[in-house]
């Protein structure tokens, strides 16, 4: 028989608190810093924002990473299952 976790809303807001804080460790005071989806979609700072917040509520892990597109600073959000 294989139990199945139940993820806490603790640990689940946890999750998008954590990716909220390392988006604002890479853009500051920002709002100009577009944010590019799993899918390819680029979005706002706010939209960014509330897309970490439905994954981690969804039961996904979420995470962003800053890069330089063309010299312009640009987040990436990802979102995964562990095995």
């Amino acid at each position: 028989m294989t139990l199945c976790r139940v993820t806490s809303n603790a640990e689940l807001e946890r999750r998008w608190i954590d990716a909220w804080n390392d988006l604002f460790d890479i853009i500051g005071s920002r709002t100009d810093v577009p944010c590019r989806l799993p899918d390819g979609t680029v979005v706002d700072v706010e939209a960014c924002k509330g897309w970490l917040q439905d994954q981690a509520y969804a039961d996904w892990h979420v995470a962003v990473r800053g890069s330089r597109v063309n010299g312009r600073l640009e987040v990436t959000a990802s979102r995964w299952r562990p095995d």
